[in-house]
């Protein structure tokens, strides 16, 4: 047998080989081209990926001094100068009583010896009553003296809370912070001194009075 007869004796021909290999051949492009398409989509939706996962911006924080504002505020030292003026006008009225009362209480001792215990007990009475009398009247004076600053500190202080709830809007700040509970702040956030220059302009008109109830 030649080497001619046993190669076209053989189960597959030089044809079939052939056209396996083209097959094969067209195989591997399809891949190559679906491969080349998925890289193509990656790299077209990176950027969206990207502008997904850019980061949040910073929050914004103010700071402020509420109670140097108040403190500081126009209306609050008017009215704590009328109080004072008050309390000077009740401190002057009550100074007549105070003094009768150290002399009632000399006489009563100057007499004793000669008044009889009944009569001394009743005298005695009637003089711890009277400073009794003046003693609570002091007592509701003063009262009164602290409820009308409170209620004033509270009314201005409600005003500024509005104010810097209005400021912190106008700036975009979702937080604001006592000044006293910050540690260290960049002072462009301290929004102290504009909070006190609006709360002095709109309570520049406010009338104040104070009603003396035992005068």
């Amino acid at each position: 047998m030649s080497a001619l007869t046993a190669i076209t004796d053989l189960p597959i021909s030089w044809h079939d080989l052939r056209h396996k290999a083209f097959v094969l051949s067209r195989h591997a492009a399809l891949l190559m081209m679906a491969y080349m398409t998925m890289v193509m989509l990656m790299a077209v939706s990176q950027p969206a990926v990207a502008q997904d996962t850019t980061a949040p911006q910073p929050m914004k924080i103010g700071v402020v001094d509420i109670n140097g504002v108040l403190g500081q505020s126009a209306a609050m030292i008017k009215i704590r100068a009328v109080i004072d003026e008050e309390n000077q006008k009740f401190q002057i009225t009550i100074e007549d009583e105070q003094s009768e009362l150290r002399a009632a209480e000399e006489d009563l001792n100057a007499q004793r010896p000669i008044l009889e215990e009944a009569e001394f007990d009743r005298r005695l009475q009637a003089f711890e009553n009277r400073v009794i009398v003046l003693q609570q009247k002091i007592q509701r004076q003063r009262q009164s003296f602290d409820i009308a600053l409170k209620e004033a500190n509270d009314q201005i202080r409600q005003l500024l809370l509005k104010i810097i709830s209005e400021i912190a809007t106008e700036e975009g700040y979702v937080l604001v912070m006592q000044k006293q509970n910050v540690v260290l702040f960049e002072t462009d956030i301290d929004i102290s001194a504009e909070a006190l220059r609006r709360l002095n302009e709109r309570t520049k008109d406010m009338k104040i009075t104070f009603t003396n109830k035992d005068n």
